[in-house]
């Protein structure tokens, strides 16, 4: 079950970046949807080194948005809670996109998301 729980959650987060203003150009988007059944709440607390969002209550169908700026290295982390099982995920996003690290010091995060669109594009003066 725990197995499970884990799986649905962790494709129920999703990194999308998206076109932004020039003054976010380095601005990602997170969305995490609650794909649960049987009208389980998803608790989510999630931030980055310089922000965080508190713990946010996510009903069955709804999700949860936010944005931060991405450097070329950025590491953001979410703990997800239903009903009595926790568990955590910390995504560090780099140039190549997206990966999820098993620790904060993960030494080989791995690869799970790749970019849609240039998002570090080099600036014209």
């Amino acid at each position: 079950m725990m197995r499970k729980l884990v799986v649905l959650v962790a494709l129920a987060i999703l990194l999308i970046t998206e076109e932004v203003p020039s003054s976010q150009a380095n601005a990602a988007k997170v969305d995490i949807k609650n794909a649960l059944s049987g009208g389980k709440r998803l608790i989510a607390h999630c931030g980055s080194k310089d922000d965080d969002i508190g713990a946010q209550v996510i009903e069955e169908g709804a999700s949860l948005h936010w944005s931060f700026e991405a450097v070329s290295e950025t590491l953001f982390w979410c703990n997800l809670a239903v009903e009595d099982r926790m568990m955590e995920l910390i995504w560090v996003v780099m140039d190549d996109g997206a990966h999820l690290a098993l620790w904060i010091n993960s030494p080989e995060p791995i690869p799970r998301h790749k970019w849609r669109r240039i998002l570090f594009a080099p600036r014209h003066y």
